[in-house]
């Protein structure tokens, strides 16, 4: 199987959009922090705001709407008209403003919560802020993990009863033999806004449920998406997500500390009062992003190296090679995935390994074992 030229001509566009996100960003930042408009910003939110507290809010406020506005048009060529030109979307440009609110709106939140508590660790724990920041990012990770499918899955999709009892009760058993707790089994109205095939396994503990969208019940076989399902099971039995979450927070942590010493000798440059001067945001961010930069191709290649795991653990629980390659080349035909991109695009810009390397990794898994 070879990657179609629609496939190439579709990440070619998203890898390029990539870059273009990235400058845009830095050039954005660079802007703000030396044209004065964040320490004026302040300056303005300080005539309405003089509890400390609700100054940092309304100037992340503020400022987040300003990035908003100004990121949109990008946002909404990728996000919408790049799907509707290769079919890949089922909304409509309403549809699309609605949930792009709703998940602007749900991000705005949760960056007042997490941006308060950091600044209040600047400011009280000037020395160790990056190691408590850290730990907060660690547990503000596993909230999140925690409530995704009570709270947030159902802002933008409909849980729907499995209607397939024979497949149901195939999952159930799949969890049950594997001694892992599942609450249930749902289908999600999918198809409302991409034509894009997926599943997920979300929550912990009792309130862990399987979640299939409805156009990958309709487009594979009950093996097929058995073999999803054990794939997604293999991460709970490795314990990936606490892993993911432990080394994304160790991660976090040391390019916190790494920005602590950049901005405790630049602050003063800029004109902020201190490090922990909320006008001197934008620094933070961008001294983050420069670094994250550097840091993603480790976060990838770990993340990668647990997705190679999960395939292996359903390569093994599903006993049969051929569906799980079936499955993986049904994947990327309906979703567009570009099978073999080059080294350096992988080591960027993927937390999966390529869907070529996984059918390559599943055939010598079938040659082993005959």
């Amino acid at each position: 199987m070879r990657t179609s030229p629609e496939a190439k001509s579709y990440h070619r566009i998203k890898n390029s959009l990539f870059v273009v996100n990235l400058l845009f960003s830095l050039l954005v930042l660079l802007v703000i922090i030396f044209s004065g408009f964040s320490i004026r910003l302040k300056e303005i939110i300080e005539e309405y705001a003089h509890n400390l507290f609700f100054l940092n809010g309304l100037y992340i406020i503020a400022l987040s709407v300003f990035l908003y506005v100004l990121g949109l048009p990008l946002e909404l060529y990728e996000g919408y008209f790049l799907e509707r030109r290769f079919k890949l979307s089922n909304q409509s440009l309403a549809g699309y403003f609605k949930d792009n609110l709703k998940k602007s709106l749900l991000s705005l939140v949760i960056a007042l919560v997490a941006i308060e508590v950091l600044y209040l660790f600047l400011g009280r724990f000037a020395q160790i802020w990056w190691i408590l920041a850290a730990l907060a990012w660690f547990f503000l990770t596993i909230i999140l993990a925690k409530i995704t499918p009570n709270i947030f899955v159902p802002l933008f999709y409909k849980y729907l009863p499995l209607k397939n009892v024979e497949l149901k009760n195939k999952i159930m058993e799949m969890f049950k033999n594997s001694g892992t707790k599942l609450k249930d089994v749902y289908m999600i109205d999918f198809s409302s806004k991409t034509k894009k095939l997926n599943a997920a396994v979300a929550g912990f503990g009792n309130n862990r449920r399987v979640i299939l969208t409805d156009n990958l019940l309709s487009e594979l076989s009950h093996d097929e998406i058995l073999a999803i399902v054990a794939h997604e099971l293999g991460h709970y039995k490795n314990k990936d997500t606490i892993k993911v979450i432990s080394f994304s927070a160790l991660i976090t942590g040391i390019l916190f500390f790494l920005s602590d010493v950049i901005l405790k000798k630049s602050f003063s440059y800029f004109g902020y009062a201190s490090i922990a001067d909320i006008s001197g945001f934008p620094l933070f961010c961008l001294v983050m992003l420069i670094l994250g930069l550097f840091s993603l191709p480790l976060q990838n290649g770990f993340i990668r190296s647990l997705e190679t795991r999960a395939d292996l653990y359903s390569l093994k629980s599903i006993g049969q090679a051929d569906v799980f390659i079936s499955m993986m080349e049904k994947l990327a035909a309906k979703n567009l995935a570009e099978l073999n991109p080059s080294k350096f695009i992988e080591l960027m810009l993927y937390d999966h390994p390529p869907i070529g390397k996984r059918i390559e990794f599943a055939r010598r898994f079938e040659k082993d074992e005959n």
